[in-house]
């Protein structure tokens, strides 16, 4: 089974050239996790650049994400930064627009969460209370962009009560220098 998996990735790469597969992932204001995480000791609060640069190389290099129209997240477990997240809106976030936002809307554009937690909810901790403080600053609705595969990521976003509205695939048909998207709506489920 793996050599015909690999056998119809070769093909698929032959066709459609370089891909993108992804979910898209929103969560609106006023929504409820459905299952929210039982671990203790966690704290998820807003951070600044001194947090991260307090923290591993893991850490510190996520703060480019930090900057204006940015809004930046972390969970503490036992007092030691785990996990952190960013959303970007307006301006800055422009220039990706991977996906449009309306004014009042926020993307997710980085999650990571430290390797020597992984597996204990911490990216659905993260991802339930920074979606709560983003909407407590204003945001009606939040998006992120997963990656089709990325069972953990996919079912963190799941479990904090996001919902999948659609899958997009950009690819370059045979090669060639135009870029293709196609976007199937999958409406909030």
């Amino acid at each position: 089974m793996p050599a015909l998996k690999d056998f119809c990735k070769r093909l698929a790469g032959q066709l459609i050239g370089e891909y993108s597969p992804y979910f898209i992932y929103r969560w609106t204001a006023g929504r409820a996790a459905e299952g929210v995480s039982r671990e203790t000791g966690f704290d998820v609060r807003s951070i600044e650049v001194e947090q991260l640069a307090a923290c591993d190389a893991l850490m510190q290099a996520q703060a480019g994400y930090l900057g204006e129209e940015s809004m930046a997240f972390g969970c503490f477990v036992d007092g030691q930064l785990a996990g952190v997240c960013f959303y970007w809106f307006g301006e800055r976030y422009k220039p990706r627009g991977f996906w449009p936002l309306a004014q009042g809307e926020a993307k997710l554009v980085q999650i990571i969460v430290s390797p020597a937690v992984r597996g204990r909810g911490v990216a659905q901790k993260l991802i339930q209370a920074s979606s709560r403080a983003m909407s407590d600053a204003g945001f009606s609705s939040l998006y992120a962009r997963v990656w089709h595969s990325n069972g953990p990521s996919l079912r963190a976003f799941e479990k904090a009560g996001w919902l999948r509205t659609a899958f997009v695939l950009d690819f370059n048909p045979f090669w060639s220098k135009k870029h293709t998207r196609i976007q199937w709506n999958l409406g909030d489920r």
